[in-house]
Order: structure tokens, then C-alpha cells, then sequence
């Protein structure tokens, strides 16, 4: 056994693929099953029902928000599925990056440093309408 092998032994993880990069190194990805206290499976009466922690009634500005969600929902799905083609779905990953699809990057002003993964045009900052 070698050294991959012991470790997704020890990781209870299936190794999906392996290889070698032009450069030499290794490189490897692994299915690993969610502990059985996750809360994704964990039963508890208190994801039964939404928290609607920004709860309103129909109107337009619902209508904007449901679209924007939507959106960020959509982003957050293919950034953790590597745009459909990882169907090994990580839901940690999925729920980090809608909180990135609908606030932004964690940087003081919500922006990457990295021009491509900036959406354009780069939406208003919600920052000016937050109270202290």
C-alpha cells in the first residue's frame, strides 16, 4: 500500500482520481463520506422549518431579492461542483460559497484581488446602508 492509499485509508475516503503534473509533483482527489454528526444529515426539529432572518411580503422588492438569491444559489452550486462536473457534492462548500454569492469575498470590501473573479459591472457596496 502506499502513501495515497494509507491515507484515504485513514480518511475512510476513495481515491477518484490520480496523476502526475507536468512539473512532476502529484496530485489526487478523494470521496470522503460526511461524519455521521453532520449537520446536513443530523436530525434536528429546527431546520424543519426556514429562518427567514430577512422575511418579507410580496411585492418588488421580494421580487428582486428572490432573483439575486436565486442567483447566488446557482453560483454557490457550480462553484462546489466545478460547474456541474463534481457531482460529489461537499455541502459545506456549497453553503461558503453562497454566502460568497450573496455577500461577496471575504475581503474588507468584499472584492478579490483578482480581477476575473469580480462580476461586471461590480455591483454597489451595501456597506453606506448598513446601521452600526
Amino acid at each position: 500500500m502506499n502513501d495515497l492509499e494509507s491515507l484515504a485509508k485513514d480518511l475512510g475516503a476513495t481515491i477518484d482520481a490520480r496523476g502526475m503534473a507536468p512539473d512532476g509533483s502529484g496530485w489526487a482527489t478523494m470521496s470522503m463520506p460526511l461524519p455521521a454528526d453532520h449537520w446536513s444529515t443530523k436530525h434536528n426539529p429546527e431546520f424543519e422549518t426556514p429562518p427567514m432572518p430577512f422575511r418579507m411580503g410580496e411585492g418588488p422588492l421580494r421580487d428582486l431579492w428572490a432573483a439575486n438569491i436565486r442567483d447566488a444559489a446557482r453560483y454557490a452550486y457550480r462553484a462546489s461542483t466545478m460547474q456541474g462536473r463534481e457531482l460529489d457534492l461537499d455541502p459545506d462548500a456549497l453553503v461558503q460559497n453562497f454566502v460568497i454569492g450573496m455577500l461577496g469575498y471575504w475581503t474588507p470590501d468584499g472584492i478579490s484581488s483578482d480581477t476575473f473573479a469580480n462580476p461586471t459591472p461590480l455591483p454597489a457596496s451595501y456597506e453606506p446602508f448598513m446601521s452600526p
